[in-house]
């Protein structure tokens, strides 16, 4: 397996101070997502490889690779908390549909800005970076749910499935329930996503 740090979309300098830790996660509500009797496999930002290596030993991959292996088409490309680091995550998953092949999917998952704890700190006007979560300070790019389905949907994606994580304590569980729901939505800190590319690349216009 060929599983390396992408180097050329994000900036180094962000991640000099980062615990171990941070790199070598395996997702596990990631690999949940991968379709079963996928061959090949691009985890773009896969860190140590942790997830990438995990998929190809349980999930039975021939073929698992990092960012530099991009001159073959693959059934399956991860972007696991990546877009999110990249100067242009438009152009980044544009290019990836071109490495996708056309019956495989990319799965995504992506932080969620509309979330209590960062709005909270807007009402009380503060905008602190953090070392990781949804503000962490390598972080240059934030989205909504709403502009992650843009996106996707700017990119030439078509999402066949989208599930969540939510904070669950005692006072995100109470504030859902004391209004009957309403607040559900903002107790969610990631968005996951399936997609698979449509047949026609959409046109220039999205990137931001």
């Amino acid at each position: 397996m060929d599983a390396t740090t992408d180097r050329e979309m994000t900036s180094p300098s962000l991640y000099a101070d980062k615990p171990a830790g941070y790199f070598d996660l395996v997702r596990e509500d990631v690999l949940a997502l991968i379709p079963r009797g996928t061959r090949r496999l691009l985890d773009v930002g896969c860190g140590t490889g942790a997830t990438a290596r995990a998929a190809k030993d349980r999930l039975e991959i021939a073929e698992a690779w990092g960012i530099e292996g991009t001159e073959r088409a693959f059934d399956c490309i991860l972007c696991a908390d990546i877009l999110e680091h990249t100067r242009d995550p438009w152009a980044v998953l544009r290019e990836l549909r071109r490495l996708l092949d056309p019956k495989g999917v990319l799965v995504v998952s992506l932080p969620n800005l509309r979330h209590l704890r960062p709005l909270w700190s807007l009402v009380a006007d503060r905008f602190e970076y953090e070392e990781s979560g949804i503000l962490d300070r390598s972080h240059l790019r934030f989205f909504t749910l709403h502009t992650m389905r843009e996106m996707l949907a700017e990119t030439g994606y078509e999402i066949l499935r989208r599930s969540e994580n939510r904070s669950r304590n005692r006072l995100y569980d109470a504030l859902v329930v004391c209004s009957l729901g309403l607040l559900k939505p903002f107790t969610v800190y990631q968005y996951l996503f399936v997609a698979r590319p449509v047949r026609s690349s959409p046109g220039p216009g999205g990137r931001r």
